[in-house]
């Protein structure tokens, strides 16, 4: 575990600001450097997964309230950001932590093939170039390519963490790690500095940390089982359709080749229908007024789509 350290700590900025701990990613670098403190954080990162055991320090954060600049009024909540502030040494081991997991996740399909966003080698990027190959290869075929995405509300909060650790064991994670994470999400608190005024520390025993190393691949691991779970209703219901899903984090959109547009149309919206309601399940609420449809047309014409039909969609949402 000693090169993941070092592979980890190498890519963190010395320009960053110390947390509570005060102190900085230089002086933890120089730490690291020596093979003897160095074997003593594995040992503490060791012990931690091995007895389950997140300490509680590791678990407060600071958030400090900083008004935007040049602003008329402040009078808002938007007129303001928030810059956390955590232990350093906590973030390093978190970090080595989601290292780890991402590559046995990718490497015994964990995840969802179609996963991209925060995962290695699955950037966003891929995304686009995996869609400009479809529509070039279904365009050669003389098919049309539509697409329909949808965004899942507030979905690193409403995560439930206490589900979380019993999905990482049904996906194969020893029942070790299973432990480690039941205990590294709870007992989460926080407080908030404005001025020289300090709010006393509350719990934040919601879903899963935005600013902590881990959220990617935990959220990863979260919704796989709904994608698997829907790839199978999916398959059951529509033998024959040329569908395909990827999906980013709280995001994700469906592409469908059809010869025609009008075609296109229905199969998306039953396969949206079927996803959300697993969202649903899992308390993750689909943005239903934030769906949007895309046509690639290969027609040099003016190309009007097809109108959309979404009274049975409303009817569903109602």
């Amino acid at each position: 575990m000693k090169e993941e350290f070092r592979n980890v700590i190498t890519k963190c900025s010395n320009s960053s600001n110390p947390g509570p701990d005060c102190i900085s990613w230089r002086h933890l670098k120089i730490v690291v450097d020596d093979d003897k403190c160095l074997f003593n954080i594995v040992n503490i990162t060791n012990t931690h997964i091995n007895l389950s055991y997140w300490p509680l320090h590791f678990k407060m954060f600071t958030s400090i309230i900083i008004p935007k600049p040049n602003k008329a009024l402040y009078n808002s909540p938007k007129m303001f950001c928030l810059i956390v502030l955590l232990n350093t040494l906590k973030k390093l081991i978190e970090k080595v932590i989601e290292e780890i997991l991402q590559y046995q996740s990718i490497i015994f399909n964990f995840v969802y093939p179609n996963q991209l966003n925060s995962l290695k080698q699955r950037l966003t990027t891929d995304a686009s170039i995996v869609l400009t190959h479809l529509i070039w290869s279904e365009w050669v075929k003389d098919l049309q390519t539509s697409t329909l995405a949808f965004e899942i509300a507030q979905f690193l909060p409403l995560l439930n963490y206490q589900i979380l650790p019993l999905i990482m064991v049904k996906t194969s994670f020893s029942f070790r790690i299973s432990l480690f994470f039941s205990n590294y999400l709870i007992d989460r608190k926080t407080q908030y500095m404005w001025n020289n005024f300090v709010f006393p520390f509350f719990n934040t025993n919601i879903g899963i940390s935005q600013e902590s190393a881990l959220s990617p691949i935990l959220s990863a691991l979260y919704i796989a089982s709904i994608f698997h779970i829907f790839e199978k209703r999916s398959k059951s219901l529509f033998h024959n359709s040329s569908i395909s899903f990827l999906s980013f984090i709280d995001e994700g959109f469906f592409i469908l080749q059809e010869k025609s547009f009008k075609k296109s149309n229905t199969f998306p919206f039953c396969n949206y229908n079927i996803i959300s309601s697993l969202f649903d399940q899992f308390g993750l609420p689909v943005e239903h007024r934030k769906l949007k449809v895309f046509y690639f047309s290969r027609s040099t014409k003016n190309f009007n789509p097809p109108s959309l039909d979404l009274s049975s969609l409303e009817e569903s949402i109602l």
